[in-house]
């Protein structure tokens, strides 16, 4: 009986080896990934052109002039605005 005792505390003293190896590459892989990750959105904030005006049209004029400018090349005519007439 204390073979037996004995062999069943050696089998789960193996396994909870195993179990905190496979725990800790499991954290060692998730690190890797981590830093992966804050490589790449590294390099993506690195690409990005810092230079783009965070408001899109500083007036309405420019606006009106993109609407203008694509309307052109897609042939759709764009009525002028109430903005034109009081010119």
């Amino acid at each position: 009986m204390d073979i037996l005792g004995a062999g069943l505390a050696n089998l789960a003293s193996i396994m909870i080896f195993a179990l905190v190896a496979a725990g800790v590459a499991k954290v060692f892989q998730i690190a890797a990934t981590l830093s992966e990750m804050k490589e790449l959105l590294g390099d993506i904030k690195r690409n990005t052109d810092s230079h783009i005006p965070n408001a899109p049209f500083a007036s309405a004029e420019s606006a009106e002039n993109l609407l203008r400018a694509v309307s052109a090349e897609l042939d759709h005519p764009v009525p002028p605005s109430a903005h034109d007439y009081q010119r």
